[in-house]
């Protein structure tokens, strides 16, 4: 599927920069399966990206009081 993306859009992909990332429950057969499928071999999940948090979870309120915070501080 992304080699017609790539081919139709004249877009590539850069395996360097690429990075995967996998839920808890997903079975380690199936991780190396994609991973070699997409000829991605890193997992990385950082912390934020373009500012905001990478991985919610449940709470939604924890995870985004520190913006509630800001925006409340520069309310003020």
């Amino acid at each position: 599927m992304l080699d017609t993306y790539c081919n139709a859009s004249g877009q590539r992909i850069n395996h360097e920069k690429s990075s995967i990332f996998f839920s808890k429950g997903c079975p380690g057969p199936v991780r190396e399966a994609v991973q070699n499928s997409l000829q991605v071999h890193n997992e990385s999940l950082s912390e934020r990206y373009l500012g905001m948090p990478t991985d919610v979870g449940q709470s939604k309120n924890g995870t985004f009081k520190y913006l509630r915070d800001r925006v409340w501080e520069k309310i003020k």
